[in-house]
């Protein structure tokens, strides 16, 4: 209880949502909910009671000394005296709601002293949010108050906490100190008569996230990622070969990642149980290597792919992808939309088990180009496209003694990706080591 005491000593002002006007961060709220949608640190703020007058409540999003996640919320409204009354609750998150006991404090007089043998503070039932978007949701209550009894209400966002935007992804509680990088894990068999191969891939920077799972030499059909046990979803295999993508914020092509697949154990089941298996192995909860030398918030200012610009300069500084492709906006996609290219490279025999793919992503707000390689000597090798040489792929040694590589290009630029300033479709791609070619490909364009 003295937990509670030191809740209700925060002062809210009463009927906040009547005063403040206009001033409403995103519209309505009644926007369609990004599919698996978690609540994060970015519900924090307050909330308007649309059907009452003049009553909302202040959600906070908070983190215990124990990294749990919480949520204190004050519901501010009215006694049957007609006189401002408020109710705090203090609750757990829960994909996209939270679930509350609920409290108040009654006998406590105007700039009382404090008195540490006093308990003021009763539970006096439950309370549950439910949200359907970022700026939407709904409360239910069941109360042993007279007064307040059981009910209902919707709630929309009237006022977010300056510099934050909710998307509902994980993205949104990322540590702002945290070191960002990039991390790979190879997917072995996981049982007898299996000999298909995974890759998981974990990349971060400020206020982004992704994962993704790719698998190949498996049976053609459906399949189910989890991680720690978790289902997270299906994906299908055609010709051997299948991936699933998630990122946070959610973009087109990419499902919403609303969980963090570090530290867990990663599997691709199918209908008799696990394929590939991660097994002891995990990707690193903390420790990311670091990429890049910008400024470390996510660019050099190259920032230059827009679709309402069209083909051209495009509207940034630098050259980027208006002035590296030329007219190669053409194609630019509309909103919802996504292009996707893959090309496995050709191994030319200096390296009899090497093996390689390149791929080409694209929607109305990013494009992104990236070519992988395996199964080569720990070393550099160089990248050229049409010709030109584009970057260094830095081929390591993974956990299990494999070795893989990977060069990604973006634009707009972010930190760990290169910037793309060049259009690899119709040209040819070459990875060599010295005069040698080890794969190539003559890239399609569509």
């Amino acid at each position: 209880m003295k937990t509670m005491k030191v809740l209700f000593a925060i002062v809210l002002a009463a009927g906040i949502a009547g005063l403040v006007t206009d001033l409403s961060a995103h519209g309505t709220g009644t926007g369609d909910a990004p599919e698996g949608m978690i609540v994060t640190r970015h519900f924090s703020g307050i909330w308007d009671q649309v059907d009452q007058e003049a009553q909302g409540m202040a959600i906070q999003v908070v983190e215990q000394l124990d990294d749990s996640r919480k949520s204190v919320t004050y519901w501010y409204t009215y006694g049957a005296d007609r006189k401002t009354a408020w109710f705090v609750g203090v609750g757990d998150l829960i994909d996209n709601r939270i679930d509350f006991e609920l409290f108040e404090s009654t006998d406590v007089g105007f700039m009382q002293d404090a008195d540490p043998g006093t308990d003021t503070v009763a539970s006096i039932g439950s309370m549950t949010i439910a949200f359907d978007s970022c700026d939407s949701g709904v409360v239910t209550y069941e109360t042993q108050n007279d007064q307040v009894g059981s009910g209902s209400f919707r709630i929309e966002r009237l006022l977010e906490i300056m510099n934050t935007h909710c998307t509902g992804g994980i993205s949104d509680d990322m540590h702002a100190d945290g070191m960002f990088g990039n991390q790979n894990l190879r997917l072995g068999p996981a049982r007898e008569g299996i000999s298909g191969v995974g890759l998981a891939r974990y990349e971060d920077y400020p206020g982004h996230m992704e994962f993704e799972v790719e698998v190949e030499g498996l049976q053609d059909g459906e399949y189910h990622l989890y991680t720690g046990m978790q289902h997270q979803g299906a994906f299908v295999v055609h010709e051997g070969r299948g991936e699933i993508k998630f990122s946070s914020p959610a973009e087109d092509g990419h499902r919403l990642m609303n969980f963090d697949p570090r530290g867990e154990q990663i599997e691709v089941h199918d209908g008799m149980g696990p394929v590939l298996s991660s097994f002891d192995d995990m990707l690193e909860e903390d420790d990311h290597r670091h990429h890049g030398d910008d400024d470390g918030y996510g660019g050099d200012g190259d920032h230059n792919y827009d679709c309402e610009f069209g083909s051209g300069s495009g509207h940034g500084s630098g050259g980027g992808m208006g002035g590296g492709m030329g007219g190669g906006m053409d194609d630019c996609v509309e909103d919802g939309d996504f292009i996707e290219i893959e090309a496995d490279l050709l191994n030319m025999g200096v390296l009899s088990g090497a093996k390689g793919e390149a791929e080409w992503e694209m929607n109305a707000h990013r494009v992104e180009f990236s070519v992988e390689i395996e199964d080569v000597p720990v070393g550099s090798y160089a990248l050229l496209v049409g010709g030109a040489e584009a970057g260094v792929i830095e081929a390591f040694e993974m956990h299990d003694g494999d070795v893989y590589g990977r060069i990604k290009f973006r634009d707009p630029e972010t930190l760990g990706r290169e910037h793309l300033d060049f259009d690899p479709r119709g040209k040819l791609i070459e990875v060599t080591r010295g005069d040698d070619v080890i794969l190539n490909v003559e890239f399609p364009t569509e």
